[in-house]
């Protein structure tokens, strides 16, 4: 049995008695306020490129409110590419940790230049020519290229602490 085929019950109204003239009109709902479109998320929302702030409503030329980037990068390009020192970077900084083994010398060139490439790619960032996935690896890359170095000096330390002693 349909709902349509059953008597009306307690709370329903037959359709002879139901009128939509004297039916109470809905109160208009108010325009929200430019300021907090902000926190509203649309299909035509726009995040920073940065920190992935909500945009919406900040002028075009003026800064994000969260990280200080200029807003203008985020509506030209919503996707930028990954930089690829940073990716050398990150690269060149895991190779410099595995490396260890080898007496610690191919460490000290790996390490530096993990350094070096991870402050590069943090600057392109910076200047909006690589997207925000850069950050992590320039991150991993500093910090794996400084580990490296540490643990490439202290076997450096020993092997010659080891030559000094008589004991290699």
């Amino acid at each position: 049995m349909d709902d349509f085929d059953r008597e009306p019950q307690g709370h329903d109204m037959p359709d002879e008695q139901y009128d939509l003239a004297n039916e109470p009109q809905a109160e208009p709902i108010p325009a929200p306020h430019p300021s907090h479109t902000s926190s509203r998320v649309s299909p035509t929302s726009v995040f920073c490129i940065q920190c992935g702030y909500n945009l919406t409503g900040v002028a075009i030329g003026s800064h994000c409110p969260e990280c200080g980037r200029m807003v203008a990068p985020s509506f030209h390009s919503p996707t930028l590419p990954t930089s690829g020192k940073a990716v050398a970077s990150m690269v060149l900084g895991i190779c410099s940790i595995a490396m260890c083994m080898f007496y610690g010398l191919p460490t000290l060139i790996c390490s530096p230049l993990a350094i070096v490439f991870s402050i590069m790619a943090k600057k392109q960032v910076e200047r909006g020519e690589a997207g925000g996935a850069s950050t992590g690896m320039a991150t991993a890359g500093m910090v794996c290229g400084i580990v490296g170095l540490l643990l490439a000096l202290l076997f450096i330390g020993f092997i010659v602490l080891a030559i000094v002693a008589g004991n290699f």
